[in-house]
């Protein structure tokens, strides 16, 4: 009884370490863990123009050539965030931050299906909320399971172990054709479903009380995720006195600027130089 007693307690620490150590790991190799902490960990930040969405933009807007000073931006931006995500990101920056920022950036993939009802928590951002209670289902090694493939990635590709992150920016020199064609189907933007967004309403009503400026962005993607709408921009009317500028930059317009076979890195995600072409077009237009 007394040896099985030595071995739980002996199993019992080992595992508790390698969940230590693999959390430990995540934190700084994850690219979304790494920023995330990162980002919580600000000390008085004073920028004024803040980047959320998901992957697409945390990869595809560059934080430092967005406006005239380098260092007036910075991309909140996650891996698999949500909508919920994006305003629970927002409440916090707002919180403990010592100047409201100017403008609020939402880069958003609407023709990713399912994208106006996903209202799940992203695991990392959950696991770093501050008032979050834990649970034995937290337990790294079970919770951020799938990011253990990431790690092997950057152990295996060079392109993976040299990314950076600046300023809360993904910066990927890896390159990936587009090779889709432009779908036979016109498509159109959602207008709908951004006026029925619950979180996207959220976060205009928050950012029209801090006297902040929300603008939706739609991301560029691969040529079968285009529509065929101009760039705008489009008014989104939440009540009589909230309203949002919609600029869409996943329209025909877009090929000028996004060579199909040096700006992806895959997946409609835009690649280091991809990023830097895309943030300069956009500065004609939204940061007037």
């Amino acid at each position: 009884m007394k040896k099985f007693i030595i071995k739980i307690i002996i199993f019992s620490t080992l595992f508790c370490g390698l969940n230590v150590l693999y959390l430990i790991l995540c934190m700084k190799y994850d690219w979304n863990f790494s920023k995330r902490i990162e980002a919580l960990n600000l000390e008085n930040p004073v920028y004024e123009n803040i980047i959320l969405g998901n992957s697409l933009p945390m990869d595809g807007i560059n934080s430092r050539l967005l406006s005239i000073d380098p260092n007036s931006t910075y991309n909140l931006a996650i891996g698999g965030a949500s909508l919920k995500d994006n305003y629970i990101q927002l409440q916090e920056y707002l919180e403990f931050s010592l100047k409201k920022p100017e403008r609020v950036l939402l880069g958003i993939g609407s023709y990713r299906e399912g994208f106006f009802i996903n209202n799940r928590i992203n695991p990392v951002i959950q696991f770093t909320k501050s008032d979050y209670n834990y649970k034995l289902t937290d337990l790294p090694m079970f919770k951020f399971k799938w990011m253990f493939i990431e790690l092997l990635k950057k152990i295996i590709s060079s392109e993976h172990r040299n990314a950076e992150t600046v300023q809360g920016q993904l910066r990927i020199t890896k390159t990936v054709a587009d090779n889709t064609k432009k779908d036979a189907i016109t498509k159109d933007i959602p207008f709908s479903e951004y006026q029925k967004s619950y979180f996207i309403k959220q976060m205009a009503l928050l950012c029209n009380q801090n006297n902040i400026e929300l603008i939706l962005i739609e991301m560029p993607g691969f040529r079968n995720t285009r529509n065929y709408n101009s760039i705008g921009p489009y008014e989104i009317h939440f009540n009589q006195s909230v309203k949002v500028k919609l600029y869409n930059f996943n329209g025909p317009d877009i090929d000028a600027i996004l060579d199909p076979n040096k700006v992806w890195l895959g997946g409609s995600h835009l690649n280091k130089n991809g990023a830097e072409k895309f943030t300069e077009y956009i500065n004609n237009y939204i940061m007037k």
